[in-house]
């Protein structure tokens, strides 16, 4: 990993899912499938892995339409309120990166940038503290692209005002690394704690 001096890196970029807040979309699959009356796999194929999931994590559809449409395929009725609990139970805080947000934050500006969804940003708007450590937040759904897209990195630096060669993105998908690499950012793959504090170290970020 090149050494950028650490004077070239002015700002640290991290990614939200499994690196700041932890998930298991499983749990809210086995909810959907009690509560709806049809199978693990069914609900798997039609909405976690679906073209309108994607599209609402772009804001191409609107909350009630994603729901309209998730439940389209369910045998019984599920409630918009039992609805939303299922799909937004799923996270908890991955241990320690609360207090690694601070330590960076006092020499870096943190941004964010995540692929998520209206329902999930408001509950972890909500739920969690840490993304009080951020300058900016760019949820996909606001920004209207995903990653690995190169629009998004590209959206987000114009934003920020930064060269892709002044920020380090930190990610825990090989792809959304690889689009990053592809813009032109510093990356890091995040596996664990311990493993970002050495190769942050590696680049010379101070923390």
């Amino acid at each position: 990993m090149k050494n950028p001096k650490n004077k070239e890196i002015k700002a640290i970029i991290f990614d939200l899912g499994n690196v700041l807040v932890n998930y298991d979309v499983k749990k809210a699959a086995r909810r959907f499938s009690a509560a709806g009356g049809i199978s693990q796999i069914r609900i798997w194929a039609h909405f976690f892995l679906s073209k309108f999931e994607q599209a609402y994590t772009r804001g191409e559809i609107s909350t009630p339409e994603f729901y309209r449409e998730a439940c389209r395929i369910f045998k019984k009725p599920v409630s918009y309120k039992t609805f939303k609990y299922y799909w937004n139970d799923i996270f908890w805080e991955n241990p320690g990166m609360d207090r690694l947000l601070a330590r960076i934050k006092k020499h870096y500006p943190l941004y964010l940038i995540s692929n998520t969804n209206h329902m999930h940003y408001t509950h972890i708007k909500k739920h969690f503290k840490l993304l009080r450590h951020f300058n900016r937040k760019f949820p996909s759904h606001e920004v209207g692209a995903r990653k690995p897209d190169l629009k998004i990195y590209r959206r987000v630096l114009r934003k920020i005002k930064l060269r892709p060669e002044e920020t380090v993105f930190i990610d825990d998908m090989k792809s959304f690394i690889a689009g990053a690499r592809k813009a032109g950012m510093h990356a890091i793959r995040f596996k664990t704690r311990s493993q970002l504090i050495k190769d942050l170290r590696k680049l010379g970020i101070r923390f």
